[in-house]
C-alpha cells in the first residue's frame, strides 16, 4: 500500500513537473516573441520613416537642380552675353541688359519665397575670370570658397558644399554657354530652411528623435528631442536606434538616431522575462532529477548493450573506412577544383572569380589601394566557331588564357566567366593611369597572331574596366559596372578599352525599359502608322505619301523612331515591326485608291533584307492579300544597304523591279553615294537628305550641291524627291531645278490615317 502510494504521487509530481515546465517554457516563448516583433516593427517604421525624408531631400536637390538650370537657360542672361560679344558698351545698351540680369536673379529669389516654396537664398553670376558680373543681394560679398572657375566651367552642373563660419553652406554650380562655349558661371546657394522643414514635418519634442545631414565638409543639424528628454543621462545615447541613408544626387548622409523601445514600459518587460525564468530553474531541476533517477537503470542496461554491439560494428568497419578514406580524399581534391575551375582553360571559374575579388576588396580596405576589374571578350569569336569549327575555338580559348596570364602579377587572378568572356583582377593598383596602362597591356597581348598551325589567325579584344571603389563597393556592382564599359566599347568598334562611367547604367536601364515595352507594345497593338504627303512641286498636288511608324508609350511617352528601330534592329524585333509596317501601309493605301491614285513609300531596314528571299515573299503577298497594284508601292532603301551585297540583294531587286514595283533610294549625300550603285541597281527615284535642304537658300555650297545631284539624277533618268521643305523660297529654288517631288512641313508633318484621308478629299473635292 505505501509503495503504490509512492509511486502514484511519484507519477502525480511528474505530471505535474511537467505541466508546470510547459507552460513555464509557453509563457517565456511569447512574451520573447512579442518583444521581438514589437522591436522589429519598431525599427522597420523608422526606417521607412528615414526613407521618406531622404526622398523628399533628394527631390528637394532635384527640382533645385532643375531651377537653376533654367535660370542659366534663361533668354535675358543670352541676350547679355550676346550683347556683350557684339562690342555693346555699358553706356550703348549693355547696362540696361545687366540690370534685366539683376532683376531675374533677384526675381528669381523673391519669386520663391512669395510662395514658401523657395529653394535659393542667393544666385550670383560670376565670370570666367572670377569677378561677380551680377548678384541677387549684391550688398553682400561672395564667398569664393570651394570655387574652382577651371574645373566647374567643363562641367554642366555640379554641387559645392563647405563649412563657412561653423555654418554649413550648400551651393549649386551651372555653367552658362554661348555659341557652345562656356563664358560664365550661376552659383546658386540653397537655402538651409526648406530642408530643415522637410525633414521635420514628422517630429515634435516628444518624438525622440535627432536628425543631422552628414557630409564630408561639415554636418547641418536638423533637429533634437533626444536631450530634451534625457537631460541627465548621456549614456543613453548608446541605446538609440541608428538609421543612416544615402541622399540621392548630393554628397550628404542622413544620419538619424531615435530612442528605442523600453522594455520597462511593457507588462512583457525583460525582468518580467527574468523573474519567470528564475521560477523555472528549480521547475526544471527537480523534473531532471526524477527522469533521471527512473531512467537510471534502463539506460544503464541499453547502453551495455549497445556498447558491446557498437565494438563489434566499430571492429568490422575500421577496415573499410580506411580504404574509403584515402579514396575520398582523392576525390574531394578533384571535385573541389572542379567546383572552381573552367575544365578548358583550368582557370578559377565566375563563382570562385568573384570570391578572389571580394578577398581583393577586404585587401584593398587595408591598404588604401584600387581593385582593378577587367571584363575581357574576343571579338568576332563566334565567326570563329561558325567557320573554323568549335576545336579551333577551344584552341584559341585556351592560347588566350596564356597570354592574359602573362599580363598579371602572382597575385592578380585571371578567370574565365563563359564562353569567350574573361575576367582579370588587379591587386593593389595606384591610380586611373597605372589601370590605363594595365589595359593597354592587355590589348598588347592580342597584337600577334594566333599560332593555328599553317596559317597566323589574327583577332581583337574588347575591354571594360571599373575601379574600386570608384565603380563599385561590392564584386556584383563592379563586375556589373565592367560589364556595361564592354558594352559601350563593343558599340563604339571594339578593339578598345573605357572605363566605366556612371551615365551608361542609365543607358542601359533605358534600353531594357524600351525594349521591354517595344515587345509590349507589338503584343497589345499600340503602334501607328502616319503618312506624310508627296508633294509634285510644279501641281503642288499630292501624288502619294511616305508611311512611317509612330509609337507613344503609356510609361514612356513619345519614343523616337531612331531609338526604338535601332533597338529593334539589335534585340531580333526589326521584322515583326516590318511586317507590321507593310501590311499595314499596303492596306490603307489600297483603300485610298477609290479616293484616287496614289502610291505609297515604305522604309525597309537593311536587317531585313539578310533573307532577301523571304522579304521577297513578304511583299509578294501583302501584295496579293490587300490588291494593292505593284506600281503603286515604292520601297524604300538606304546608300549604307548596298555595301558589298551580293548576287542575292541584286537579284531580290530586279524582281521587284520586274514586278513594278518602284525603288527609291533615299536619304541619298549622307552615307556612301557613289554613281556605281544607281547605275548596278535599277532604282526609280532618288532622295535628297533633309540636311541639304534645311540651309538651302542661305549656303551656297549646299546649293552647289544639290544642283550636281539633280542634274546626276537627270543624267540617269531618275525622277528627284527633296526632303525636308520648309520655306516657300527652297521650294521655289528646287522648282527652278525641274525638281519633281518634294516632302517637308511647308506642305504638312507627318499624319494620322484620318487627317491624311481628309487632305486627299479636300484635293479631290478642289478639283471637281
Amino acid at each position: 500500500m505505501n509503495n503504490h502510494s509512492l509511486f502514484a504521487n511519484k507519477n502525480t509530481i511528474l505530471g505535474a513537473s511537467v505541466l508546470l515546465g510547459a507552460y513555464l517554457i509557453l509563457i517565456l516563448t511569447v512574451t520573447n516573441l512579442g518583444q521581438s516583433k514589437l522591436e522589429l516593427a519598431n525599427q522597420n517604421e523608422l526606417h521607412l520613416k528615414v526613407d521618406h525624408y531622404a526622398e523628399l531631400l533628394g527631390n528637394y536637390f532635384s527640382r533645385a537642380r532643375r531651377s537653376l538650370d533654367l535660370v542659366s537657360k534663361d533668354r535675358t542672361i543670352n541676350t547679355y552675353f550676346a550683347n556683350k560679344s557684339s562690342g555693346m558698351s555699358m553706356t550703348y545698351g549693355l547696362s540696361s541688359s545687366l540690370f534685366n540680369v539683376q532683376k531675374l536673379l533677384k526675381q528669381e529669389t523673391k519669386h520663391k519665397q512669395d510662395t514658401n516654396d523657395h529653394v535659393f537664398s542667393r544666385i550670383t553670376l560670376l565670370g570666367l575670370d572670377n569677378k561677380v558680373i551680377a548678384d541677387s543681394a549684391s550688398e553682400l560679398k561672395l564667398n569664393r570658397a570651394n570655387i574652382n572657375v577651371e574645373e566647374l566651367k567643363l562641367q554642366q552642373q555640379r554641387m559645392l558644399v563647405d563649412n563657412t563660419e561653423g555654418q554649413l553652406s550648400i551651393r549649386l554650380a551651372a555653367t552658362i554657354f554661348f555659341q557652345k562655349k562656356p563664358i560664365a558661371l550661376l552659383i546658386a546657394e540653397l537655402d538651409n530652411k526648406p530642408i530643415i522643414q522637410q525633414l521635420t514635418a514628422q517630429e515634435y519634442e516628444g518624438s525622440g528623435s535627432r536628425i543631422e545631414l552628414v557630409s564630408e565638409y561639415g554636418n547641418l543639424f536638423i533637429w533634437d528631442s533626444l536631450n530634451a528628454s534625457y537631460p541627465h543621462y548621456p549614456q543613453i545615447e548608446s541605446a538609440h536606434f541608428l538609421v543612416q541613408k544615402k541622399i540621392k544626387n548630393a554628397p550628404f548622409i542622413l544620419d538619424t538616431r531615435f530612442e528605442s523601445v523600453n522594455g520597462n514600459d511593457l507588462f512583457t518587460s525583460k525582468w518580467f522575462v527574468l523573474v519567470i525564468s528564475l521560477l523555472a530553474i528549480p521547475v526544471f531541476f527537480g523534473l531532471y532529477y526524477l527522469i533521471h533517477i527512473e531512467r537510471k537503470n534502463t539506460l544503464l542496461k541499453t547502453q551495455i548493450a549497445h556498447s558491446k554491439k557498437q565494438r563489434e560494428d566499430l571492429s568490422k568497419h575500421n577496415l573499410e573506412l580506411e580504404n574509403e578514406v584515402s579514396k575520398r580524399k582523392a576525390s574531394e581534391k578533384k571535385i573541389a577544383f572542379q567546383a572552381t575551375h573552367d575544365a578548358l582553360t583550368g582557370l578559377p571559374n565566375r563563382s570562385y572569380s568573384l570570391e578572389r575579388l571580394s578577398d581583393a576588396i577586404e585587401h584593398s580596405k587595408k591598404s588604401h589601394h584600387k581593385v582593378l576589374v577587367m571584363y575581357v571578350d574576343l571579338d568576332n569569336f563566334k565567326q570563329i566557331n561558325d567557320t573554323m569549327g568549335h576545336a579551333v575555338g577551344d584552341i584559341i580559348l585556351q592560347q588566350t588564357s596564356k597570354r592574359l596570364l602573362k599580363t598579371v602579377d602572382k597575385a592578380d587572378t585571371v578567370a574565365r566567366l563563359s564562353g569567350d568572356e574573361f575576367m582579370l583582377i588587379f591587386h593593389d593598383v595606384r591610380d586611373s593611369e597605372h589601370a590605363t596602362e594595365l589595359a593597354e597591356k592587355v590589348l598588347n597581348a592580342f597584337e600577334k597572331p594566333f599560332n593555328m598551325g599553317d596559317y597566323p589567325f589574327y583577332t581583337s579584344t574588347s575591354v571594360g574596366v571599373a575601379l574600386y571603389p570608384e565603380h563599385g563597393e561590392d564584386p556584383d556592382t563592379l563586375l556589373k559596372s565592367a560589364d556595361m564599359a564592354l558594352y559601350r566599347v563593343k558599340d563604339a568598334g571594339r578593339n578598345n578599352f573605357i572605363f566605366y562611367e556612371p551615365k551608361m547604367s542609365d543607358e542601359v536601364s533605358r534600353k531594357v525599359m524600351v525594349t521591354h515595352r517595344l515587345r509590349e507594345a507589338i503584343k497589345e497593338n499600340l503602334l501607328e502608322m502616319y503618312y506624310q504627303p508627296l508633294i509634285d512641286l510644279n501641281t503642288q498636288k499630292i501624288v502619294g505619301a511616305e508611311a512611317l511608324m509612330r509609337w507613344i508609350d503609356p510609361e514612356l511617352g513619345f519614343v523616337s523612331p531612331d531609338e526604338f528601330i535601332s533597338l529593334a534592329e539589335k534585340n531580333g524585333l526589326i521584322g515583326e515591326l516590318g511586317s507590321f509596317a507593310l501590311n499595314k501601309a499596303a492596306n490603307q493605301a489600297s483603300l485610298w485608291q477609290q479616293i484616287m491614285p496614289l502610291q505609297i513609300a515604305i522604309n525597309f531596314s537593311s536587317i531585313q533584307f539578310r533573307d532577301c528571299e523571304g522579304l521577297l515573299n513578304e511583299i509578294q503577298q501583302v501584295l496579293l492579300k490587300t490588291g494593292l497594284p505593284p506600281e503603286k508601292l515604292d520601297v524604300e532603301v538606304t546608300e549604307s544597304l548596298l555595301i558589298n551585297q551580293g548576287h542575292e540583294l541584286s537579284t531580290m531587286l530586279q524582281s521587284l523591279r520586274g514586278m513594278g514595283i518602284e525603288l527609291s533610294i533615299d536619304d541619298f549625300g549622307t552615307g556612301y553615294s557613289a554613281l556605281s550603285y544607281l547605275q548596278k541597281y535599277s532604282f526609280t527615284k532618288l532622295k535628297i537628305d533633309r540636311a541639304f535642304i534645311m540651309n538651302l537658300t542661305e549656303n551656297s555650297a549646299d546649293q552647289l550641291l544639290v544642283k550636281a545631284i539633280v542634274a546626276m539624277a537627270k543624267a540617269l533618268d531618275l525622277k528627284v524627291v527633296a526632303e525636308g521643305i520648309e520655306e516657300k523660297e527652297q521650294m521655289e529654288f528646287l522648282v527652278g531645278l525641274n525638281c519633281e517631288y518634294g516632302q517637308g512641313y511647308l506642305f504638312s508633318k507627318p499624319v494620322t490615317t484620318g487627317e491624311f484621308e481628309k487632305l486627299l478629299l479636300k484635293q479631290v473635292a478642289t478639283e471637281q
